[in-house]
């Protein structure tokens, strides 16, 4: 199994006007079997009021997470820098990292030039980076297979235990913005599967995207944030780099290189798709599994899930209205606009944008904007609803 990114280069041309014309598309070539949910990651309505960037939806969680715990936006900021500061540390000592620095809490979260905002509460230097010329690749055989090529004892790993599964597929529709049933489930599943518990799992890569994949994941899994195991292997989208199509196959490579330095140890990796909506998690190890390997009941957990209660989603909301969570998205020149998930007079969950208007949107950002009041209009000129915070 093989997989590469190269935006890195490919944005590089297109900025410098060079195309792809001398690439070479040989016709002849079958198309490709596509293999999963085809479905994109948000709805129309959803896309239309800015929720299909990643950089705009994961800071809604984040927002979510912070109000939740109650700490005030400074004292999150500075959370947020802890957390991450680990990783770059993981990444500083990674020959394959695309930024090996490491950096204070502090750099990670102070607003300069070269850390501009990039969707509250993130600046970019807490943002996966894409735009990486990064591949990886893993043989997987069978053990007679592996035998019968000569594969050395201590060169083989093992995958113990897995599951796969996605939480309810839209955003809108999710029970919050603080949980996913789908890594909870999954890694419990994976864990028994593979017959060891957490406390046995001596290294871990959280697929760290943005900060609030790492937390939501640390806490379905029951693993502090502080673990002195660390959370990551490789260092991370925003420092390793962030090959948008490939980083779990990162991470299961530098796991591999740990396991095989650590005979008898068990690893765990967690990959994550769109939205916080797929997730996978994988147990690997040097040691023989003692029973034969068995196919996950991922399609129990899906139907699962797909049970969970969840809010009515209106599409033209009117009348009054709270922030249930919120980010205000920033370009290269200052503020662009806001956008809000909330909820109206009967509970029903909308999206919404706000006005371009910078004192407003900068209040959002100067103190907790979850719970706050205002009123929401659909607008049949733009086909968006529009809150006006109170």
């Amino acid at each position: 199994m093989v997989g590469a990114e190269f935006l890195g280069s490919g944005v590089k041309r297109l900025t410098q006007g060079l195309g792809f014309e001398d690439w070479d598309d040989d016709e002849d070539l079958p198309s490709p079997d596509r293999i999963g949910d085809p479905r994109a990651g948000v709805s129309a309505h959803e896309a239309r009021h800015g929720l299909g960037r990643p950089i705009n939806t994961y800071p809604m969680f984040e927002n979510a997470l912070r109000a939740r715990a109650g700490r005030s936006v400074s004292d999150h900021q500075a959370y947020l820098g802890r957390l991450f500061a680990p990783f770059t540390e993981v990444a500083a000592s990674n020959p394959e990292a695309w930024f090996p620095i490491k950096r204070t809490p502090e750099a990670l979260v102070t607003l300069t030039d070269r850390n501009r905002m990039i969707g509250f509460p993130y600046p970019k230097y807490l943002n996966a980076i894409m735009e990486v010329d990064q591949s990886a690749g893993v043989i997987i055989t069978t053990l007679d297979k592996a035998h019968d090529l000569g594969v050395a004892e201590d060169r083989l790993i093992y995958l113990h235990g897995c599951s796969d599964a996605h939480d309810l597929w839209f955003p809108l529709d999710r029970q919050n913005y603080y949980s996913s049933p789908a890594m909870r489930l999954t890694g419990a599943q994976a864990l028994q599967m593979a017959g060891v518990s957490m406390d046995q799992v001596s290294f871990f890569d959280l697929y760290s995207c943005f900060p609030s994949a790492v937390q939501i994941g640390a806490a379905e899994l029951g693993l502090a944030l502080d673990d002195p195991r660390g959370l990551t292997v490789t260092g991370g989208l925003p420092y390793a780099g962030g090959p948008g199509n490939n980083y779990a196959m990162h991470s299961v490579v530098m796991m591999m290189q740990k396991l095989r330095a650590q005979r008898g140890a068990f690893g765990l990796v967690t990959a994550n798709g769109w939205y916080l909506t797929k997730q996978s998690t994988g147990i690997y190890g040097t040691t023989r599994p003692l029973k034969p390997f068995e196919p996950d009941r991922s399609g129990a957990l899906q139907s699962e899930i797909n049970a969970l209660p969840h809010p009515t989603v209106i599409e033209k909301p009117s009348g009054y209205a709270e922030i249930e969570t919120y980010t205000v998205v920033h370009g290269r020149e200052g503020y662009m606009l806001g956008i809000v998930i909330g909820r109206d007079s009967e509970n029903r969950r909308f999206v919404a944008q706000t006005p371009k208007d910078p004192a407003i949107l900068a209040s959002l950002e100067a103190s907790e904007g979850v719970g706050r009041p205002g009123r929401v209009t659909f607008s049949t000129e733009t086909g968006k609803n529009l809150f006006i915070p109170d």
